[in-house]
């Protein structure tokens, strides 16, 4: 399972403040990747996992108390498959 997760935070808060929850929102298994954004909302996480669904994910971060909304987006697995094959055949013109 591959997705993101788009977080809005329920409070404004110092870089300091920002780079810790970077630390937090990483530190949750299934987290892969933590940016913090500038518009609407203030974080985008990239997660995937093999054993966990995006809604156990999105519950670990909703457990942080952190946020005052957040969206979920799944990464359609056709899509995945597609880019894999692309992949497999970059990979066979560079042999």
């Amino acid at each position: 399972m591959q997705g993101y997760l788009i977080l809005k935070l329920k409070d404004a808060l110092t870089e300091k403040e920002l780079w810790e929850l970077v630390k937090l929102y990483e530190g949750i298994e299934g987290v892969d990747f933590c940016s913090h954004v500038i518009g609407p909302y203030d974080f985008v996480l990239t997660v995937r996992s093999k054993e966990e669904s995006l809604d156990t994910i999105t519950g670990k971060v909703e457990r942080t108390a952190t946020c005052e909304e957040i969206l979920s987006l799944k990464v359609n697995d056709s899509f995945m498959k597609h880019r894999e094959l692309k992949d497999l055949k970059i990979l066979e013109e560079l042999a």
